[in-house]
């Protein structure tokens, strides 16, 4: 598989780790544990200092195991996979300040660099608390990229990645709204330790 199918397969592999050096992603450290909770529609991911809860949406699958290679800590497909179909990966990477929309900047400026005419355009998913950063980066008939990135506040050591890519064509309504019921149903408990100022 080459870096195109790679990117239109999954979309941010390998450009989201060269564009943005993460904390616990690398060979050397695991990402954070993640879990099923007690609910089958609801995944726990465990940090250092805080727990992360987000829903599965129905239809769909979150695959904790499935994420790891690709530095994650969730990945959701479709139940069945349909051929082509979206998929949908969240991170909890580092961040190094509060300015959380660089992170998506260094993201279009490093895709560009293999996709000159790259498209982007505004993508209207917002969570209900977090800071969020979210665009459109497309190059039709080879792949379309929906990225968002969330700021949860000072008080987390963490800044919040969720990708969907999709082959080819644009997702469908459906599939934006199993991405949408994602990014907003991402909940972080609050930190058992102060993070450490930088």
């Amino acid at each position: 598989m080459n870096g195109k199918h790679c990117l239109a397969a999954l979309g941010i592999a390998s450009v989201l780790l060269a564009a943005v050096p993460a904390r616990g992603f690398g060979a050397a450290e695991a990402p954070p544990a993640a879990k099923p909770e007690g609910k089958k529609d609801v995944l726990t991911i465990s940090a250092k200092d805080y727990s992360a809860t987000v829903r599965t949406p129905e239809g769909w699958q979150g695959d904790l195991e499935a994420a790891k290679p690709f530095h994650g800590n969730a990945l959701f497909t479709q139940k069945g996979d349909p051929a082509g179909g979206a998929k949908i990966l969240l991170i909890l990477q580092h961040k190094f300040d509060e300015n959380t929309a660089l992170l998506l900047q260094g993201d279009i400026a490093n895709i560009r660099k293999q996709y000159p005419n790259l498209e982007l355009a505004d993508l209207d998913v917002k969570h209900p608390k977090y800071a969020t950063f979210a665009k459109t980066l497309s190059q039709p008939g080879q792949f379309f990229q929906y990225q968002v990135y969330m700021n949860p506040g000072s008080i987390y050591p963490d800044a919040i990645f969720v990708g969907m890519s999709k082959p080819k064509e644009a997702a469908t309504p459906a599939e934006l709204a199993a991405y949408q019921q994602i990014v907003q149903s991402l909940q972080l408990s609050p930190p058992t330790v102060a993070p450490t100022p930088q």
